[in-house]
């Protein structure tokens, strides 16, 4: 769990977010799935991990929305072809190493910042 902070503290340090150029309900999910791939789909327990929480409310939050603003048939398409798609730019652009993450830092600050600006973003646990 420590790990999982660290990584996410670090990721939240970067600045420059990226510019998805893709439709809101495209990016929903996209920023969906990345969060739930970064935190390895845990379910938190209440209480224990107010960042952990952060993470898998505002992905939660990111798909209801996308579902709001579409369908269910699209996110669930469209987040299993995320997920792929977040797996390949793992293995290709070799994110292991640190020095390769710049990709990811950008994604996940743009995800961050769009559910912010949407305010669909989970229980804050900076309040």
């Amino acid at each position: 769990m420590k790990t999982l902070c660290a990584a996410a503290a670090l990721l939240c340090a970067a600045t420059g977010p990226a510019n998805a150029g893709q439709p809101f309900e495209e990016s929903l999910v996209e920023c969906a799935v990345l969060i739930e791939l970064m935190t390895g789909e845990q379910t938190p327990v209440s209480g224990q991990s107010a960042e952990l929480e952060y993470f898998v409310g505002t992905a939660a939050n990111m798909r209801a929305e996308a579902v709001r603003r579409s369908d269910a048939n699209y996110v669930e398409r469209t987040a299993a072809e995320k997920r792929q798609v977040w797996h390949d730019r793992w293995d290709a652009g070799k994110w292991d190493n640190p020095e390769n993450r710049e990709d990811l830092v950008e994604w996940w600050t743009y995800c961050f910042k769009f559910a912010e600006h949407l305010e669909v973003e989970g229980p804050t646990p900076f309040d």
